[in-house]
């Protein structure tokens, strides 16, 4: 290969293309060289091109000396001095984000080398910004990184504009009509996520068959999990989180509720991306509290009485679900959940239920629709505000006609109960005493919100049925102007919802408690000045008696598991006392023998040292340029005497020349000066001072611990990320030997093929291994920034 010109070295500037640009790090390879580039009009253009196809050409690397005012002078050499980056500190973009310390605390773990997060704080404080300052680090660390970010589908253009807006990070939405277009454009044996980049993409779109098998085969610098408690095992969801996490170097699980009393769901998001013998997650799960800020919040479960016939239409349907539960044959566990779905949506309200009962009617006499067949490229979002049809239609009963007769005395009773609503009375009492405030509705089905739309006309809606444009203006329009918003569980997650609202409403009781926190997280965040109110409202003498006996069955393994500190652990109080008005239970019933359990991850503190030095340090992050030595001169005093100060930047630099470590360093040289007669004699004299200038260890003896520090933490991140490496890449061979048919060679073929790719693969995690080895040393480069000279 053909040597670089002079002067062409890490650090250079250097004249590519026509445009002047900094080469920040070269990368060798066996026939080429990689120089990776960032160009003089900004941080964000950067290019990579390759030498010998590109020639690029050194500038002249000997800095002007520019002399100053020493109050110009002084400016940025204070900047300088405060400024200053170790291994961990992050590299992003902070232009358009605010630095606060606790926020910094995964990224700064993620830098020193943790392959798995588990970001479980508090609703409200910063989730999607923690993992931001992850995602905008590794850009800024590594060429060429491929991050995938699985969140749900109505957050996926909230996820893109966070990340352009305050991180600069460009992400390309992985959907449908992305994939059919990179399809039709790319030859056949080349894969679609094969290309680097930062891809958002939504947990059911990739779920999908023909998308998990492509993306299981590809290695990703970065997997994070947005919401990851709804891809808990045992779900789709889940499994093809499995095999992509299995192939992360680093994963990030972001989720505001990790433990809601359920054991098998918190162990399954526990071991995402676990590989070999890989080290627990560690665990962020900080309150506000811990972050300073004590703001309460106050919550209520109201209970309401119903009517005569509401409560005639609860028994009828406690008896058939009942008979259904004992007498199903075949699909036995399909028929017990369509009797749980028709029991929480009478409890939602008996429209809601009136509709689910025809439908099931309609459905097991062979007149509802069938459920739809998706298409191959068919985007697959997930609506959990929908009836699902495939539940509804498995029978219950024995007898087809008993069955028949039953629904139909369901069907009339429930009309009968929708006449006179008991909670929609109540609500719309509620709102006629806080008509001053802004109110959020929360249902868990469609049909309930559409049931109350005509009663409440003012009323925004969000819900599963609209499209992420629309939910995005409903969004919008609500934080600007205030008002009613109806919503489903479609909203509960992930939406900033707290610009002029502070009163949350739960039109019935969630059977999870986790989705009580998400509820009232869309008003209490980080913005949210005022006290937050909520409200559940829970039917007396039903059903919702015994969903708050498992309500308070769960939060109490939540308190015995988490702590009583813990955001979830403040229903516990409320819910035992609700059990005790509304449904008459003794509370010393509530508490299960050996509820606790052992959360198997290593908790972290609330901020830590290294993020608060990192915030320090990236508030006083500056930009520097390198083309000129600033220089002035002062007369000397008692408190500085005749000779000069040299600041000096050191910087703990890779083999590749990436900075990993810098600080800047005043050094004083004593020497007598006379009276400069103009700008050009102190120019001369700091050119002298310069020339004599001994090595930095020997007038700076405090750089040796430094930069010894710098190396043991750059060597630690380098070992942990070939330690992960090496995880990844000892996963069973899928191989399997093959008998040769006598006339058709395809499966033969087909197993060559399989195993080359494994070959390659392999291939590939040595090289990444050599690297990160290599990588471990680091060197000392220093470079002098401002002369100041004292004369007497």
């Amino acid at each position: 290969m053909q040597p670089l010109p002079p002067g062409v070295t890490a650090g250079a500037r250097v004249v590519v293309r026509g445009r002047a640009a900094r080469l920040e790090g070269i990368v060798e390879h066996a026939d080429c060289r990689e120089l990776h580039l960032v160009n003089d009009d900004g941080p964000a253009a950067r290019r990579v091109l390759l030498w010998p196809f590109d020639r690029p050409v050194a500038i002249d690397s000997r800095r002007r000396l520019r002399v100053v005012r020493f109050r110009v002078w002084a400016a940025p050499v204070t900047r300088a001095l405060r400024c200053r980056m170790d291994p961990a500190t992050p590299r992003g973009d902070v232009a358009s984000v605010d630095v606060i310390p606790y926020q910094l605390a995964p990224a700064v773990a993620v830098a020193a080398g943790a392959s798995r997060i588990l970001l479980a704080d508090e609703v409200g404080l910063g989730k999607t910004i923690q993992a931001g300052w992850i995602v905008s680090d590794l850009c800024a660390r590594e060429h060429d990184v491929r991050v995938l970010l699985a969140v749900p589908a109505g957050l996926r253009f909230q996820w893109r504009d966070e990340l352009a807006r305050r991180f600069r990070v460009q992400a390309t939405i992985a959907d449908a009509r992305w994939l059919r277009g990179m399809v039709a454009d790319l030859p056949s044996d080349v894969s679609p996520w094969a290309a680097p980049g930062v891809y958002l993409t939504s947990v059911d779109f990739l779920k999908r068959p023909d998308v998990a098998a492509s993306l299981a085969r590809e290695i990703w610098d970065l997997l994070v999990v947005d919401e990851a408690h709804t891809a808990a095992a045992p779900t789709d969801r889940h499994a093809a989180l499995t095999a992509i996490a299995r192939q992360a170097r680093r994963v990030v699980s972001i989720t505001a509720t990790p433990f809601s009393g359920d054991v098998a769901g918190f162990e399954s998001m526990r071991g995402l991306g676990a590989a070999g013998q890989s080290a627990e997650p560690l665990l962020y799960r900080r309150s506000r509290a811990d972050v300073g800020d004590p703001r309460a919040r106050r919550h209520r479960f109201v209970p309401v009485r119903l009517t005569r016939a509401e409560s005639r239409l609860q028994r009828l349907l406690e008896r058939y679900s009942r008979d259904v539960w004992q007498e199903a044959t075949g699909d036995v566990e399909g028929a017990r959940l369509a009797m749980t779905l028709l029991r929480k949506r009478a409890l939602s309200s008996a429209v809601a239920v009136a509709r689910t009962l025809q439908r099931r009617m309609d459905l097991l006499q062979g007149r509802g629709s069938a459920p739809r067949q998706l298409q191959l490229f068919d985007d697959e979002d997930a609506v959990d505000d929908e009836v699902p049809s495939a539940v509804l239609a498995v029978p219950g009963l024995a007898d087809a006609g008993r069955e028949q007769r039953r629904l139909a005395a369901l069907i009339e009773a429930a009309t009968v109960a929708g006449a006179i609503d008991s909670k929609q009375c109540f609500l719309r009492r509620l709102l006629a005493r806080t008509a001053h405030e802004s109110v959020i509705v929360f249902t868990e089905y469609r049909d309930t919100l559409l049931y109350l739309s005509p009663q409440l006309p003012a009323a925004l809606h969000l819900h599963g049925g609209l499209s992420p444009g629309e939910r995005a203006a409903v969004q919008a329009r609500f934080n600007e102007s205030g008002g009613l918003l109806l919503a489903t569980d479609a909203a509960a997650e992930g939406l900033n919802l707290h610009g002029r609202c502070r009163l949350v409403v739960n039109y019935e009781l969630p059977w999870n408690p986790a989705r009580l926190e998400q509820r009232v997280g869309r008003v209490d965040r980080i913005g949210q000045h005022r006290t937050v109110h909520a409200l559940t409202l829970v039917a007396r003498d039903t059903a919702e008696d015994l969903v708050i006996a498992n309500v308070v069955r769960r939060l109490t393994r939540v308190v015995d598991s988490l702590g009583d500190q813990d955001r979830l652990a403040h229903f516990l109080n409320e819910a035992r006392t609700a059990r005790l008005v509304i449904g008459g239970t003794p509370l010393n019933e509530t508490r299960a023998e050996g509820s606790a359990v052992a959360l198997q991850v290593v908790k972290q503190p609330a901020v830590g040292a290294a993020a608060a030095a990192a915030a320090i340090q990236l508030q006083a992050r500056t930009r520097r340029d390198g083309r000129e030595i600033l220089v002035s001169s002062i007369r000397a005093s008692a408190a500085f005497p005749p000779g000069s100060l040299v600041i000096v930047r050191c910087v703990a630099r890779t083999p590749e020349g990436h900075a990993a470590a810098e600080r800047a360093l005043a050094l004083r040289v004593a020497a007598p000066h006379a009276k400069p007669r103009d700008a050009a004699a102190v120019r001369t004299t700091a050119a002298s001072v310069l020339a004599a200038l001994p090595d930095v260890r020997t007038l700076a003896p405090e750089i040796n611990p430094w930069f010894e520090a710098a190396r043991r933490a750059h060597a630690t991140a380098m070992d942990c990320l070939a330690a992960r490496e090496r995880e990844i890449g000892e996963r069973p061979s899928r191989h399997v030997e093959v008998q040769p048919g006598l006339f058709d060679r395809r499966a033969l073929e087909a197993a060559g093929a399989m195993r080359d790719a494994e070959a390659s693969a392999r291939a590939s995690h040595e090289r990444r291994i050599v690297a990160l080895v290599r990588n471990r040393e680091l060197h000392l480069d220093c470079a002098p920034l401002a002369v100041l000279v004292a004369w007497r």
